[in-house]
């Protein structure tokens, strides 16, 4: 999978990323369940998982302004992943909603970094060892595949109290996995900039491009939050929730692991709107057949697209747009404007709306949002 030359650095990245999204594996599509089994309404839910995304559009220009100031790195992301153990640890013995919100606020000042780091991180480190980004990155979606099938097993025989122990296991197994990562510390170069990153922020292929990953993160917050008590209220069970989700992280993988250089051989525009086509019929099946389990399936089928692909297009994009100096500030900018505000904005939003209106028409709303992508995309190439 790995030349020998690339090895020492690559497996350790690739082990940090599967037991990281491990722990997401876990915390996004059940962390809901276990917050409904205490008594917590769709709304609280909506609010405490967005603090999670919400927190990522100011934290991570932090977190990227201390690791350039102590130049390693490394050290960095193990402060990061230590801090969100520290804080996950206490949610075994809360259930109130004001308790679990401060924690959740303290947890996502270091969780909110872990992935827009581990991104930039990756990314310098691999760039002169031919080795591509989703051959990395593939080691996340494998292990969100194990950790939501083994979950949903788990939570079939044991209840849902088993969420928080587990995601506390897969913290320290990721913070453990950091000793093994070569650091490599920043140098400093001096020199004059000819272009600033305010200005490559403002042009007009940045401001589109930000627009739509805002748009693609808004479309997925229902899914994220709430699609396995959708499918728990349609009367799956959490052995076949955890497997219908790990078959859309399958074909992700599936997608990463032969799909690495797919963005480069077509057009930019083709791929974004194949991704929010893709989209809009998704959610819109999620919302109103998801009683239909070979429905469910295909749905599943289409998350290598919806997800894989335009985060794929996103690294890439991100990439050209800004040069190696503003890599870190454009990935941070990435995160915090899509998954951040788009992310946070989308969870509040479908919480309460999710009360006032239904599930059906929450996703409904997802697949409106990925429509006006499109329509934006059209315009975009009207303006041209």
């Amino acid at each position: 999978m790995f030349a020998a030359k690339a090895r020492p650095i690559a497996w350790p990245l690739f082990s940090f990323y599967f037991f990281f999204c491990c722990l997401i594996g876990v915390m996004m599509p059940y962390i809901s369940i276990y917050y409904k089994s205490i008594g917590l309404s769709a709304s609280e839910i909506g609010r405490l998982m967005s603090t999670f995304t919400l927190s990522g559009i100011l934290v991570p220009h932090f977190w990227g302004w201390l690791t350039a100031k102590v130049g390693l790195p490394k050290k960095v992301l193990q402060l990061a992943v230590f801090g969100c153990f520290i804080c996950v640890i206490p949610f075994n013995w809360n259930d109130q909603f004001e308790s679990l919100w401060l924690l959740t606020c303290a947890m996502a000042l270091f969780y909110s970094a872990l992935i827009p780091m581990t991104d930039a991180l990756a990314v310098r480190s691999i760039r002169d060892l031919n080795v591509p980004y989703t051959r990395l990155r593939v080691g996340g979606s494998i292990g969100y595949v194990v950790a939501v099938a083994s979950t949903g097993f788990l939570i079939g025989h044991f209840g849902p109290s088993v969420v928080i122990p587990v995601m506390c296991s897969y913290l320290l197994l990721a913070l453990i996995t950091t000793f093994f990562i070569k650091e490599q510390a920043y140098g400093v170069v001096i020199h004059k900039e000819t272009v600033s990153f305010v200005s490559l922020l403002r042009s007009r292929e940045s401001v589109f491009f930000f627009l739509l990953a805002f748009l693609s993160f808004m479309a997925h917050a229902p899914f994220n939050v709430f699609f396995a008590v959708h499918l728990e209220d349609a009367g799956y069970s959490g052995q076949q929730i955890g497997l219908l989700i790990a078959l859309g992280v399958v074909m992700e993988i599936v997608l990463f692991l032969f799909g690495g250089n797919m963005v480069k051989k077509f057009h930019l525009f083709h791929i974004m709107v194949l991704c929010f086509i893709c989209g809009a019929v998704r959610w819109f099946l999620v919302g109103w057949f998801a009683e239909i389990l070979w429905v469910l399936v295909f749905t599943q089928l289409l998350h290598c697209i919806t997800f894989a692909l335009f985060h794929m297009v996103s690294i890439e994009r991100v990439r050209l747009l800004f040069p190696e100096r503003y890599a870190s500030q454009g990935q941070a900018m990435y995160s915090a404007f899509a998954i951040g505000l788009g992310g946070g904005l989308g969870m509040v939003g479908a919480g309460y709306l999710w009360e006032w209106l239904g599930d059906a028409w929450v996703f409904t709303i997802a697949a409106s949002i990925s429509v006006l992508a499109v329509m934006i995309l059209w315009l975009s190439q009207r303006l041209r």
